[in-house]
């Protein structure tokens, strides 16, 4: 008899939504094969069997699961398995996921509009189709609970506040040649390459040099640090959905090509709120995207567990004066670093970004 048992997903969230079975209640399966999805506040995860046998439910969908928690045994027949759960035992109404909460939240959707579907499971692509058609109705309530992926931003933003001593300094690029060399890349390479493609490969070129901006502070001594062993740089993604910050792994390795072709599948599963876990999870430096034209400055915070985050803001048109004293107009960008000072000074801080700066327009 195997139990099959809720793992830790993510350092956000104390508990997780059962959504779906991909198994039938008794079923046979093998191990490895997918039979459960769990949704967290910013994914959908699949958990595997963890055995061959036949399997039995110990929770519902809808239910509410906590790490450690047994959903499932797999009997392998040695010993009849426990009797499956009461259906009745499900939590009344229909099953709604996050992402479907989050419009239901931004819509002030009345409830009774989604319980009027007769759905079990009201999945966002079930709100999208009533908000397509005009039949959603607003609330009369003035209180809105947020999204749940803006309730893990917020207690990541609380808990960085609370617990990291950050500063903060920056820089300005002359940001021309970089453009001229993204366009050229793009060009070749038959690919939408910007500055924060180049940003991205620019930064993870740089963890030899400066292995304390990407190391991780260690939980029982914020004084002590664990070096990280490849650069993986997590960049923010926001499509109108909420923030997400997908990591891409190993990034010293990747061409900005394959940056930019990862980039842009992330800003699809962002549309389609169809991140699992495995996309947010592992990074140890972060690069955030301020492209808005009227934004001059952005000072990121530093995530916990991490000790630097990166801004990238919009290009800005400027007059200045060359080398010959002539007046040119030129295009700049400001370049900025939030960092644990516990861990980082500004002098380290100031020459990681001035290196940044060399690599992207060498």
């Amino acid at each position: 008899m195997t139990e099959l048992r809720v793992p830790k997903l993510n350092n956000n969230d104390t508990e997780y939504l059962l959504v779906e079975w991909l198994a039938e209640d008794g079923a046979g399966v093998v191990k490895g094969d997918p039979v459960v999805v769990l949704e967290t506040s910013k994914a959908a995860e699949e958990l595997m069997a963890e055995a061959d046998g036949a399997l039995r439910r110990a929770a519902e969908t809808g239910a509410t699961c906590r790490p450690g928690d047994v959903i499932a045994h797999i009997s392998d027949g040695s010993a009849p398995p426990p009797a499956a759960p009461d259906p009745g035992a499900a939590a009344e109404g229909p099953i709604v996921t996050a992402p479907a909460q989050a419009l239901i939240d931004e819509h002030g959707v009345d409830p009774a509009r989604i319980r009027a579907l007769g759905k079990k499971l009201i999945k966002r692509a079930d709100v999208l189709a009533l908000l397509e058609t005009g039949t959603l109705e607003t609330g009369t309530g003035d209180a809105q609970p947020l999204p749940a992926v803006q309730r893990a931003v917020a207690a990541a933003v609380t808990r960085s506040h609370q617990t990291i001593p950050a500063a903060f300094t920056a820089v300005k690029l002359d940001a021309g040649p970089a453009i001229a060399r993204a366009r050229a890349l793009g060009k070749e390479a038959r690919a939408l390459i910007g500055l924060p493609e180049l940003l991205v490969s620019a930064v993870a070129s740089l963890h030899g040099r400066f292995p304390m901006c990407f190391a991780e502070p260690v939980a029982a001594d914020p004084l002590a640090v664990r070096p990280s062993t490849a650069p993986n740089v997590g960049v923010t993604v926001d499509v109108g959905n909420g923030l997400y910050v997908p990591v891409l792994r190993d990034a010293d390795r990747l061409s900005v090509k394959e940056i930019a072709e990862r980039l842009t599948a992330y800003r699809t599963k962002a549309a389609q709120a169809a991140f699992r876990e495995d996309d947010l999870a592992g990074g140890n430096i972060v690069v955030t995207l301020h492209t808005d034209t009227a934004v001059l400055l952005a000072v990121p915070i530093v995530f916990p567990g991490q000790t630097c985050a990166l801004s990238l803001c919009a290009p800005q048109h400027e007059f200045a004066l060359d080398s010959a004293g002539n007046v040119v107009k030129r295009t700049t960008v400001t370049l900025g670093l939030a960092f644990d000072h516990r861990l980082v000074n500004g002098r380290e801080a100031a020459m990681f970004l001035n290196a940044i700066r060399k690599t992207i327009t060498p």
